[in-house]
C-alpha cells in the first residue's frame, strides 16, 4: 500500500462536518468460524479431448416444479482453445455467460423464479479445433436458501447473475451427459484454484492467472496506486493444507458475490439514512449541472445540434437494440438504459459514446469505469462501438477536457457556479458545494502525473 497517498487523502467529507462518524449499521450476520476469507485450495480436474466440430452436451433433468420456486443452473469450464457454448431449453430467466481465455476458468448458468415448470436444459460445448475442456460441478434444480425467504423483492430481478455461485440445491435434478464425442487427454490436468467465502464457508473457484476474469468474489484493489494488495486474506491467500501462499495483484473480497450481496449490500443499504442517499443524489446531480454549465447545453442537446438526431435513438441503433452487457433485448428506446461507459464521476457526460444496458446490468455497473466491469474480450467490442480507444477503456482517466475548461473559468466557478441555490444548500451541516469541491478534487488527484491544479486549496483560500 502507497501510504504516504493513503495519509495525505482528504478524508472523505468531515473537513466540512467534524469527525468521521462512527459505525452505526452492522449487517446483523457474523463471519463463518471455519474459514476468514483468505484461504485457498488448488484442484487437479481432468480434460477430455475434442476433435474439431465434436460436441460435449451436459443435460440437466429438472425436477417439478412449483410457481415461485427458485430454479437454476450452470457450472465452470475451461478449455486451451476455443469453444462454442449453447444453452437448450425454454428456460424464462436471462442467461449469464463469462467466457475468459486459457488458463483462465469461465462460467454459465442462469437463475429464475418459476412461473411455468420446465423439464430440461442442455449445455452444448462445440470445439471450434482441437480442444481439451474440463468442467467443473455443473448442476441445476430447485435451490433454497433462507435469504430468498426473507429478501426484498427488488434482489431478486439479477439472480441470473449469481449461478453457478448461488445454486444452492435443495431439490437437485438428473445431470447426464450424451454419448461421448470426445475421450480422457493424455496431458497434464487443468488446475482449479478454490477461494473460501468468509460468510458461508464454501470454497469457490476464482482465476489468479488473470485476477480481471472474475468468477465467484469481486476484486478487492483496484485503482492503480493500492495494488498489488497488500491487504491480508484479501491479497494474501494460504493453503490451510500445506501452507503455501498466494501473492496477488488485485486481491478478492472475503465473501462471495452471493453473500455480499445478501449479507452485506442487502442488509446495510436500507440502513443508509436519507441524508445519505440524499447525498449522494446531490453529488451527482451538481456533476451533472457542472458538465452542462462548463459546455453550455445539455449533452442530449448538444448532440441533437451535432448530429441533427437523438442521442437515445442511435445508442438503441448503434447497440443493435439490446443490452451489450447481457444481450437482452429491447422493444423500444424506451427499454433502455443510457449508461456514461466512462463515469461520470470521472466527468464524462453523456454523450454520443454511450453504452446501451438493461437495468439490471446498468445498477451492477453503477459507477464503475468500464475495465471494473467488462471482460477484456467486451472491452474490445465495446471500443469498436463507442469509438473511444481500447487504452482509455482499460485505463481510465478523468475528462481533460472538462477539466481545462473548468481551469479556465475558475473565477466563474467559485463566483458564480458555487454561489447557485443548488449548491448552497444544506443538509446536516454539509454543504452540497463544498462536497462537490472535495468530489472534483479526487477526480483531479486522478489525472496523470497529479492533479494539475489544487481546488481545494483554492476554495479555502476564497473562503
Amino acid at each position: 500500500m502507497n501510504h504516504e497517498f493513503e495519509q495525505n487523502k482528504l478524508p472523505g467529507k468531515t473537513k466540512y462536518s467534524g469527525r468521521r462518524r462512527t459505525t452505526t449499521r452492522k449487517s446483523g450476520f457474523k463471519a463463518h468460524p471455519d474459514t476468514s476469507g483468505g484461504e485457498f485450495r488448488p484442484v487437479q480436474i481432468k480434460p477430455i479431448f475434442l476433435k474439431a466440430g465434436k460436441t460435449k452436451e451436459i443435460s440437466i433433468r429438472l425436477p417439478t416444479q412449483t410457481k415461485g420456486e427458485f430454479v437454476g443452473f450452470g457450472g465452470w469450464f475451461c478449455s486451451n482453445a476455443p469453444v462454442t457454448v449453447e444453452v437448450r431449453g425454454k428456460f424464462p430467466g436471462r442467461l449469464l455467460m463469462k467466457a475468459y481465455p486459457f488458463p483462465n476458468w469461465s462460467k454459465v448458468g442462469s437463475m429464475w423464479i418459476c412461473d411455468a415448470s420446465i423439464s430440461e436444459v442442455t449445455i452444448i460445448f462445440t470445439a471450434l479445433k482441437d480442444t481439451q475442456l474440463a468442467t467443473y460441478e455443473f448442476r441445476g434444480g430447485i435451490v433454497e436458501h433462507r435469504h430468498y425467504d426473507a429478501a426484498r423483492p427488488a434482489l431478486f430481478g439479477n439472480m441470473y447473475q449469481f449461478s453457478p455461485e448461488a445454486l444452492f440445491i435443495a431439490k437437485p435434478g438428473e445431470l447426464r451427459e450424451t454419448p461421448p464425442e470426445y475421450h480422457i487427454a493424455e496431458t497434464p490436468d487443468f488446475t482449479l484454484h478454490l477461494k473460501s467465502c468468509n460468510r458461508c464457508g464454501r470454497y469457490l473457484p476464482i482465476n489468479v492467472q488473470d485476477e480481471r476474469a472474475t468468477l465467484s468474489f469481486s476484486n478487492h484493489c483496484v485503482a492503480p496506486h493500492r495494488r498489488p494488495c497488500s491487504h491480508k486474506g484479501f491479497g494474501l491467500l494460504t493453503n490451510p493444507d500445506t501452507g503455501v501462499t498466494l501473492k496477488l495483484d488485485f486481491g478478492f473480497q472475503l465473501e462471495c458475490r452471493f453473500c455480499k450481496k445478501f449479507e452485506v449490500n442487502a442488509a446495510l443499504n436500507p440502513q443508509r439514512t436519507s441524508a445519505q442517499m440524499k447525498e449522494d443524489g446531490a453529488r451527482r446531480r451538481a456533476f451533472e449541472l457542472l458538465l452542462m454549465e462548463l459546455f453550455g447545453e445539455s449533452p442530449q442537446l448538444r448532440y441533437r445540434h451535432q448530429h441533427g438526431t437523438e442521442l437515445t435513438d442511435d445508442i438503441f441503433e448503434k447497440f443493435g437494440r439490446k443490452c451489450f452487457k447481457c444481450d437482452a433485448e429491447f422493444d423500444s428506446p424506451n427499454e433502455m438504459d443510457l449508461d456514461h461507459t466512462r463515469p461520470l464521476a470521472l466527468l464524462w457526460p453523456l454523450d454520443g459514446t454511450a453504452t446501451a444496458l438493461c437495468g439490471d446490468c446498468n445498477s451492477e455497473k453503477r459507477d464503475r469505469s468500464p475495465v471494473d466491469f467488462y471482460t477484456p474480450a467486451e472491452l474490445v467490442e465495446l471500443s469498436k462501438i463507442t469509438g473511444i480507444a481500447i487504452k482509455e477503456l482499460q485505463n481510465p482517466t478523468p475528462n481533460l477536457a472538462a477539466i481545462k475548461l473548468l481551469a479556465n473559468k475558475l473565477d466563474w466557478f467559485f463566483d458564480e457556479f458555487l454561489r447557485k441555490p443548488e449548491m448552497l444548500e444544506e443538509r446536516d451541516e454539509k454543504v452540497t458545494g463544498e462536497l462537490l469541491v472535495k468530489a472534483i478534487q479526487k477526480v483531479l488527484n486522478k489525472c496523470e502525473g497529479g492533479a494539475p491544479f489544487d481546488l481545494q486549496l483554492e476554495h479555502d483560500k476564497r473562503r
